[in-house]
């Protein structure tokens, strides 16, 4: 973990190496790796020009050569990224890092691969001012540090024993755990901390019948799976009133999306402009704003302030209060109804 801090440092400071040999068996480093070099080496007006991505698989060393020893056009640098360099035929490997030499200083290469050895001609023979840099999933107090740190950084302390639980149901694929802490955060609201419960919530037995699921399913129109998530919440104990505060925030949200899509804001300002900050949803959220039209998404959030008014005051029993809203918003035709 510290390589990669370092890396991200240098890269952020646009201080690049000319080759790397980036490697390992942690998918999250290794992609936001290669992401971080890709966000500062070039600029997105110059990436039709001044970046290409290959896949070893269905590459030649041709193709590949063409683009690491060719000049920047207009910008100051190149950059070529070559996923999957281990599972290139090796003769085509041999041939790139033969010629790795006669890069340009103006261009970067980035040579991707899983675990390997690094005895292997292909690596082996890689110019001296090639950096390596390994990637290798994280264990016990690092992999826990990690994520501990990582909450922090959403504005969340992870209790030690939630965080134990989180990697004991969740496995130790770093990418999964990252959104997990994510969802927790989202989840947490307004609480400074995430708890053991709100972990065995979220990522635990209950995980398909959660509000996550819920939202997913209200954002598809599907009438009858949001019913079915909806029920099972209740049972196991779910508040209504947290259930309608949710969606509430839920279909604002959409709301603010729809208003910025209609600006032809991108995924990422979308992020920053509604939720303050990465969303791990956000496709999600873009993709259900398309769904519903703008006096749709008004209809809805009428329905759950009223809603929210009836559970506080005793209008709506609880058990009626959220399969009734539902109802309203998404009605008997909806998809997955028949």
């Amino acid at each position: 973990m510290s390589d990669f801090k370092k890396f991200a440092s240098s890269v952020k400071k646009k201080k690049f190496g000319r080759i790397y040999l980036i490697h390992g068996n942690e998918d999250y480093f290794i992609e936001n790796a290669v992401g971080l070099l890709i966000d500062n080496v070039v600029s997105e007006n110059d990436r039709s020009f001044n970046l290409d991505v290959f896949d070893g698989t269905e590459s030649n060393s041709d193709n590949v050569l063409s683009s690491i020893l060719s000049f920047p056009f207009v910008g100051e640098h190149r950059l070529t990224v070559v996923r999957k360099f281990d599972k290139m035929e090796k003769r085509y490997r041999l041939d790139i890092v033969r010629h790795l030499p006669e890069v340009p200083e103006s261009n970067i290469v980035c040579l991707v691969a899983g675990e390997i050895k690094t005895t292997d001609d292909s690596y082996s023979q890689l110019p001296s001012f090639a950096e390596s840099l390994t990637f290798n999933k994280l264990k016990g107090e690092e992999l826990t540090g990690f994520l501990t740190t990582t909450s922090a950084s959403l504005g969340k302390e992870m209790e030690p024993g939630a965080v134990e639980l989180l990697v004991e149901l969740s496995g130790d694929s770093l990418g999964d755990l990252v959104s997990e802490v994510e969802k927790l955060s989202l989840y947490a609201g307004d609480k400074d901390r995430i708890s053991v419960d709100d972990v065995n919530t979220v990522v635990g037995k209950s995980r398909t019948f959660n509000i996550f699921e819920l939202q997913r399913a209200i954002g598809q129109k599907n009438s009858k799976r949001s019913q079915e998530i909806a029920g099972k919440m209740l049972e196991t104990g779910e508040k209504p009133v947290y259930i309608n505060f949710m969606l509430t925030r839920y279909f604002l949200s959409l709301m603010q999306v729809k208003h910025q899509l209609g600006k032809g804001i991108n995924t990422k300002e979308i992020c920053t402009k509604v939720f303050g900050r990465w969303n791990p949803y956000v496709d999600e959220y873009v993709t259900a704003a398309r769904a519903y039209s703008i006096p749709e998404l008004r209809r809805a959030i009428a329905v759950l302030l009223d809603a929210d008014v009836k559970l506080k005051s005793g209008g709506y029993k609880d058990a009626d209060a959220v399969v009734l809203s539902l109802s309203e918003i998404l009605g008997a035709d909806s998809a997955g109804n028949a």
